[in-house]
C-alpha cells in the first residue's frame, strides 16, 4: 500500500518546520529559561503534537479515551501536556500512554500522571522497570503492557501501529509508532533531527539501530517527530542523517576494535576525523568512548542485564468454610 500523502496539514507543517536547522549548523541550545512552557498543533481532526519544555509528545483521539506518546521532561511538561489534552479532547480520559524509551528527558514527566489507571505501554524488555509502580501501591495504579513485535491499537475514530525494535538500537527497549491516518512517524531518539545522536545508553547497539532505521525509511511517511528535535518533512533526508553518523561511528570503532586501540588512542581519531558534520567533538567522544568500552572483538556489543524483578506480595490464604 502507498503510504504517500501528497500533502501535511497547514497545521503541521507550522510546527514541523518552524525552526528546523540544517543539521550541519544546529543553533544553539536555549538556556531552559529562555524555553517556552509548550506549544502545539493539530496534525489532523483526532492528532495533536506538542513541544513541552525541549520534549515533543503527541496525543490522539481513540474515541472513548485519549492516548499520550511520551510525556516530557520534567513533573511540568507532564502537567502542562495533560492540560493541553483536557483543553483539546475536553471530557476524554487518557487510558494509554505509550513510552517510546524510559530516558528521564522523554518521560520524567510521567510523574504528573501518578496516581494512574492508565495502561502503561512499553517494550517488553523494559517491563521490569516498573514493578514499583504496581507492587505494593494502593489506590489507582497503572497496567503495564510490554510490546514484541507490532501492537495495533484499534480505536473507534482511527488505527496505530506501535513498533517494537527487535534488538537493541538506540537502547534495548525502544518503541516508535505510526499513525497511518495521517502518514507520520514517531521515531523517539532513533531518528535525530538538527541535533547529535546520542549512543551513551548501555544498551546502544549500532547495528540494530541501524536495522531500525531501514524499516522506519520503509515506510516512505509524509513527516517525522522525534522526541527532542524539530519535526520534519523531510523524512529520507533525516533518516539518511541519522544513519551516516551511525555506520561512520560503528566503522571506526570497528577498526579500532581490530587494532586493539587504547582509549586515548580512539579519543583522538575522533577529534582527528570527526564522525558527521554535526556533532561537537567532544560529544563525539563520548559516544564512541562509551560504546568501546562496551564493544567485544567480534563487533557485538554488551548489554546490561535485566534486574531482577521483585517477589510478588504473598497472597493470603483462602477462607475455609
Amino acid at each position: 500500500m502507498n503510504r504517500i500523502r501528497s500533502f501535511l496539514p497547514a497545521a503541521l507543517a507550522a510546527f514541523a518546520l518552524s525552526g528546523v536547522a540544517r543539521a550541519q549548523a544546529p543553533p544553539a541550545p536555549k538556556a531552559a529559561a529562555e524555553l517556552p512552557a509548550f506549544e502545539t498543533a493539530q496534525t489532523d481532526a483526532t492528532s495533536w503534537v506538542g513541544r513541552f519544555g525541549v520534549t515533543n509528545c503527541a496525543w490522539f483521539d481513540m474515541g472513548d479515551g485519549v492516548l499520550i506518546l511520551d510525556t516530557g521532561a520534567t513533573e511540568a511538561d507532564g502537567r502542562n501536556l495533560l492540560g493541553e489534552v483536557k483543553r483539546t479532547l475536553p471530557g476524554k480520559p487518557v487510558k494509554w500512554v505509550v513510552m517510546t524509551h524510559l530516558h528521564p528527558d522523554s518521560n520524567g514527566g510521567f510523574t504528573a500522571l501518578m496516581p494512574t489507571d492508565v495502561t502503561l505501554v512499553v517494550h517488553q524488555r523494559a517491563l521490569q522497570n516498573f514493578t514499583g509502580l504496581i507492587r505494593g501501591a494502593t489506590g489507582k495504579v497503572p497496567s503495564v503492557l510490554g510490546v514484541s513485535g507490532t501492537l495495533a491499537l484499534f480505536g473507534k475514530t482511527q488505527t496505530l501501529e506501535v513498533h517494537a525494535v527487535d534488538g537493541p538500537a538506540h537502547t534495548d527497549h525502544d518503541l516508535w509508532l505510526f499513525a497511518p491516518a495521517s502518514n507520520i512517524v514517531f521515531t523517539g531518539d532513533l531518528v535525530t533531527t538538527a541535533r547529535c545522536p546520542m549512543m551513551s545508553d548501555g544498551g546502544t547497539d549500532p547495528k540494530g539501530w541501524l536495522r531500525t532505521l531501514d524499516k522506519i525509511d520503509a515506510l516512505h511517511a509524509a513527516a517525522l517527530v522525534p522526541t527532542r528535535g524539530p519535526s520534519t518533512a523531510s523524512v529520507t533526508e533525516q533518516v539518511k542523517v541519522t544513519r551516516d553518523y551511525v555506520r561512520r561511528m560503528l566503522e571506526i570503532l570497528t577498526d579500532m576494535k581490530s587494532k586493539n586501540a587504547a582509549e586515548a588512542r580512539v579519543s583522538g581519531e575522533l577529534v582527528a576525523k570527526r564522525v558527521g558534520d554535526y556533532c561537537p567533538k567532544e560529544l563525539d567522544v563520548t559516544n564512541a568512548l562509551a560504546l568501546y568500552r562496551r564493544m567485544n572483538a567480534d563487533g557485538t556489543f554488551k548489554q546490561p542485564k535485566p534486574a531482577a524483578p521483585s517477589a510478588a506480595p504473598a497472597k493470603p490464604a483462602p477462607k475455609k468454610g
